[in-house]
């Protein structure tokens, strides 16, 4: 499927499409494409006067030259169709449509080297690129069993980067110079994909380069190997670009071993194998063949020289650490060749062990060495955090208090061990050093917001949590740098956790995003970090939360589509918006948008207002709009929408405000009172969160099961009410109440005012527009009609298959709350899919970096 990305100045087509000039006039790109119209009807004649029309009104017109290059081909001309191919790729280097165009040609000549090198300029950027594959195939069957171009082992060190103090260094024309990290961590799973299922295209990794280049970012960080596109992409950009180079920081990653038992031989020997498949990846110097989760190809792209790093590892669990430690819980020092432990623990030397043998790897077979760390996070640091106490810690308080839990397990122990850096230092043999590498957020765990110290910091910029925790990790590790290689704040509608200054898990909108991941950037240079590397360059739709991840079912479906709720999928510099950016609904935007959707409920009555619902789809949301003439004004009415998801017998019989009473049943209301006053609630029985006690507290108990559809005919719908901060205690006996969101609450306005927005009133266009997240109507999936539905009250949650939705609406009036007029809907049913729709869209924040990056030292 040919998908367009809309990326700011930068335009890509996938797959790549041969670009006109864009200087050229409006009659000559018309020409042109009407010329491959013709050509891909097999009407040669006709494609060749399009392209030589198009290129006679702009002789610059690189896509018509491109496409005449192919008709010369065709008849029988290949000499003609060299020089027209070369001559596209002396003007734009990165034409793959011409390059395998020359390819074919020189082949057709009989020139064996040019077709060859021709076809492997197009492979290297496009692996799946057939017709050059073919040319290879044919030219050199063994070109994919090539040898890897190994140079000699240099006879010096090959040493670019190191740090010193605070500080990382690299090594430049006039010698070190100090290096601030501006990065992006880049996660590359497009909309529909798994994470391992990475773009093979170096046109658009190097489109993607050059836009965080553009952002005066100067390091992307990968958190495990990408296909080999990527690193030529990397190449190419730095080779041309030896002003703005972009350095690398790469990590290994890995799952967790088998009973938490790190130094297992099987498991361990894979881990050491990644790393070491990650040095020679950096290095350009391996095939990799393909393995289940994993890129593969052949590595031929150095680029070890602008590798800044290694960050080994993942956020490694608490209780996988104590087990592990625990087996062998004495303090010991380890030494090895190029860094040495003092009076670790078993994991710290299990990590310097490992990260040792990829240092030795490295320097034996390159020569060469490069600043390392662990991933680590609060939750594991190694800081003590009073206001935090552990699992076994709180049961203990509770029972004193008399507050029991209704489960076991609470969450992860976030103070009950830390992994300590400082005690991992570089061996007298080791001249590139460590560092100290967190993923570090503003508002999680808890203690962030909670430990007093933290709450009375300030930067420049007024009160600030996080800069208080910043300058604990900067001076527990003094002498070292500290690197946030993880930061930065969601654009979801949906918050998963409250935050003191208001940088909440979630709940921004784009330009929300935008200042909070600016100042908390500047706090991190001002509390003295060796810099940052915010999260993350895409919305990646297959990542899920802690909030609604139970509701996301089936779980392997999360990547058709764009759940609004989920704060994890609303991270990126660029969005991945659903559906097709020329025809999605947009509030306040063109109205024939929302009036072209398909009606299904009219009333024209002679008394009353007549009133026109239409509804439609996409990835994300449920669109309504809903047509009513000037009589209707907010001073005097308002609107009430009750929605049935599941068997229309069933569910609350009395819309709440208007006191509407149907045979229909429905499972959730909207009440449009005003536009100061909107609010979705849900059938009691059918709200899939549980609630607080008098004192709120949540005993540990955030789902109510099961969640069920049931009759009522009491008018009662119950506020869409979810925890994001549970209850707890701190190590002193403190008592934390729980904090609630209210999912229900309906913003009013146009997108352009809020990207968080859900409804608005065109009052000029007499439209109504309203959209609901999937997520809100207990949706579990979309892509396959598949509901919210318990049958028990143990196990997973369970499921129905969708059929058709209902909707009533109601214009009711505000002084006596009748109604005043009423449409109830025929069923209305959607289409699931396989592949979503989807747009790429900049967003602010892309524009705020910039900003910030720039005037940073």
């Amino acid at each position: 499927m040919r998908r367009a990305f809309a990326l700011g100045a930068l335009a890509l087509v996938l797959p790549l499409a041969p670009a006109s000039a864009q200087d050229c006039p409006a009659a000559s790109g018309g020409s042109s494409a009407r010329g491959w119209e013709a050509w891909r009807g097999d009407s040669i004649e006709e494609a060749a006067r399009r392209f030589r029309q198009a290129l006679s009104l702009c002789s610059r017109n690189l896509d018509a030259t491109v496409g005449l290059g192919f008709v010369e081909l065709r008849q029988g001309n290949p000499h003609r169709a060299d020089t027209l191919f070369s001559a596209v790729t002396r003007r734009d280097s990165l034409n793959l449509d011409a390059w395998t165009g020359l390819a074919l040609a020189r082949e057709r000549t009989g020139q064996r080297a040019g077709a060859i090198a021709a076809a492997l300029r197009v492979v290297e950027r496009d692996s799946t690129n057939a017709t050059a594959v073919a040319v290879l195939n044919r030219q050199d069957p063994e070109w994919r069993r090539a040898a890897p171009l190994a140079s000699p082992r240099p006879a010096t060190l090959q040493l670019t980067a190191r740090t010193r103090g605070r500080d990382f260094e690299i090594l430049g024309d006039t010698g070190w110079r100090r290096f601030w990290i501006k990065g992006i961590n880049l996660g590359a799973a497009l909309p529909g994909r798994f994470p391992s299922e990475f773009p093979r295209d170096s046109t658009l990794y190097a489109s993607w380069l050059a836009m965080m280049a553009e952002m005066n970012a100067n390091t992307v960080r990968l958190y495990t190997i990408l296909p080999p596109e990527f690193y030529r992409a990397l190449r190419g950009w730095n080779q041309a670009h030896p002003d703005r180079t972009l350095w690398l920081m790469h990590g290994v990653w890995t799952e967790l071993p088998p009973r938490h038992q790190f130094d297992e031989p099987e498991w361990e020997a894979g881990f050491v194998a990644e790393t070491r498949r990650v040095v020679d990846v950096v290095h350009g110097t391996t095939m990799l063949e393909p393995r289940p989760g994993h890129a593969s190809g052949r590595y031929d792209a150095d680029v070890a020289r602008w590798t800044l790093g290694y960050i080994v590892g993942r956020e490694w669990e608490p209780y996988a650490v104590a087990a592990f430690d625990s087996a062998d819980a004495q303090r010991a020092d380890w030494r090895g060749r190029f860094l040495q432990a003092k009076q670790a623990p078993a994991m710290e030397r299990w990590l310097a062990r490992i990260i040792d043998g990829m240092l030795a790897y490295e320097f034996e077979q390159y020569h060469a060495l490069r600043p390392v760390a662990w991933t680590n996070w609060p939750t594991l640091d190694p800081l003590t955090h009073p206001t935090e106490a552990t699992g076994a810690e709180e049961r203990a308080l509770r029972e004193q208090a008399g507050r029991p839990l209704a489960r076991e397990t609470l969450e992860y122990d976030n103070d009950l061990l830390g992994l300590d850096a400082n005690l991992v230092l570089p061996a007298p043999a080791n001249p590139a050093g460590v560092f100290a590498s967190y993923h570090a957020y503003p508002y999680y765990p808890d203690f962030m917001t909670q430990d007093p110290g933290y709450s009375r910091a300030r930067s420049r910029e007024g009160r600030s949590n996080y800069a208080g925790y910043l300058r604990a990790l900067v001076r527990h590790h003094e002498g070292m740098p500290v690197l946030i290689a993880e930061y930065g704040v969601p654009s979801s509608r949906g918050n998963a956790h409250l935050q003191a200054q208001g940088f909440d898990h979630g709940g921004h909108d784009e330009a929300a995003q935008a200042r909070i991941d600016g100042r908390l950037t500047r706090e991190l240079h001002e509390t003295g970090t060796a810099g940052g590397i915010l999260f993350a360059w895409i919305d990646e739709w297959f990542k899920k939360n802690w909030v609604v991840i139970d509701f996301e079912i089936p779980l392997e479906n999360t990547r058709r589509w764009h759940n609004v709720m989920d704060a994890e999928q609303h991270y990126g510099m660029l969005a991945m918006v659903a559906g097709d950016s020329a025809a999605r609904p947009v509030l306040g935007g063109d109205p024939s948008r929302w009036s072209s959707m398909p009606v299904v409920a009219r009333r024209m009555a002679s008394a009353g207002m007549p009133m026109t619902l239409r509804v439609s789809s996409d990835a994300s949301f449920v669109y309504l709009g809903i047509e009513m003439d000037s009589s209707f004004a907010w001073a005097t009415h308002g609107l009430e929408i009750g929605i049935d998801t599941w068997n229309e017998s069933l569910g609350q019989h009395q819309l709440p405000r208007s006191g509407v009473s149907q045979g229909m049943g429905f499972e959730f209301v909207l009440d449009l009172a005003s536009p100061d006053s909107g609010a979705m609630k849900v059938l009691p029985e059918y709200n899939r969160y549980a609630a607080l006690d008098e004192s709120g507290d949540d005993h540990g108990q955030f789902h109510r099961r099961p969640i069920r559809v049931t009759d009522r005919d009491d008018g009662r719908f119950d506020p869409m009410l979810v925890v994001t901060n549970r209850a707890r205690y701190g190590r002193d006996g403190t008592f934390y109440e729980a904090q609630q969101v209210d999912r229900g609450r309906l913003a009013f306005g146009t997108e352009e005012q809020s990207t968080l927005n859900d409804w608005y009133h065109d009052a000029k266009a007499g439209l109504i527009e309203v959209r609901l997240p999937w997520d809100l109507l207990n949706v579990t999936d979309p892509s396959s009609r598949t509901l919210l539905l318990d049958r028990s009250s143990e196990g997973p949650f369970g499921t129905a298959r969708a059929e058709d939705f209902h909707f009533m609406v109601v214009a009711y009036d505000h002084r006596s709350g009748a109604p005043v007029q009423l449409a109830q809907s025929s069923g209305w049913r959607w289409a699931g899919w396989d592949e979503p729709e989807w747009h790429v869209r900049v967003k602010p924040v892309y524009d705020s970096m910039r900003t910030t990056w720039k005037e940073l030292p």
